[in-house]
């Protein structure tokens, strides 16, 4: 079933140390089959003192993750701020990247299926999601295009909120789509994504639970904190 409107809180952590978190609030949008999500969020005020960021995220997508759907990301760094927008059809995005202070141009670039990240979430949530089903996805996240590989390893209890909570875990693969210049069309490792894990929850809601990654910096996670209406 299409996702009900929920409220959410996820806190992030880094090598099992608390380092910030996020507000995820997923509405209906301007259109009866649009669902619409805004998050905001960014790193606590001990690691901002090493890193200096915060990030607002607005989109829509259609409720099974189909186009059109669009986003604009706001994102404050040490450098100034940050301007990102795009806008998805059918197997192509128009999109942009810049300071805020800096003339660039929109980009348009063709790429089979390709979809933002909240498209992205609601379409995993959509399938049948049997274990040892695999997904493909071509995935445009802020600036640059990906290649994620989601295969259903299996199902877990976590503890979630103070409660057991059936979930459905996936392994993650990134790779990097090249779309510029001679090489493009080619797939290349991902510079600081290792290797990850994500939990959905195993009911009607599938709502996001856990997200363990290993980059370059070494291990980080966010984990749901809370959420409205419960579970």
């Amino acid at each position: 079933p299409t996702i009900a409107p929920f409220r959410a809180t996820y806190r992030f952590g880094w090598e099992r140390v608390g380092a910030g978190g996020a507000t995820v609030e997923v509405t209906r949008g301007s259109a009866p089959d649009q669902l619409r999500v805004v998050a905001k969020g960014g790193p606590n005020s001990l690691i901002r003192k090493l890193w200096n960021y915060q990030a607002l995220y607005v989109g829509e997508s259609s409720d099974d993750g189909g186009v059109p759907s669009w986003f604009r990301i706001d994102e404050e760094v040490a450098k100034g701020d940050l301007l990102s927008e795009a806008v998805f059809g059918a197997d192509s995005v128009l999109a942009c990247h810049r300071f805020v202070s800096e003339p660039k141009p929109w980009t348009f670039t063709r790429l089979p299926g390709v979809t933002d990240l909240f498209a992205a979430m609601l379409f995993v949530r959509s399938q049948p999601l049997r274990n040892g089903d695999r997904l493909r996805l071509t995935v445009f996240p802020d600036q640059n295009p990906y290649l994620v590989d989601l295969t259903v390893s299996g199902r877990d209890t976590l503890s979630i909120l103070g409660k057991k909570t059936p979930a459905i875990r996936f392994i993650v693969r990134i790779r990097t789509i090249e779309s510029r210049g001679p090489n493009a069309g080619r797939l290349a490792p991902h510079r600081k994504f290792r290797s990850g894990r994500v939990w959905m929850s195993d009911d009607a809601r599938r709502l996001p639970l856990r997200a363990e990654v290993d980059v370059f910096i070494g291990s980080v996670f966010a984990e749901l904190a809370k959420v409205s209406p419960e579970f």
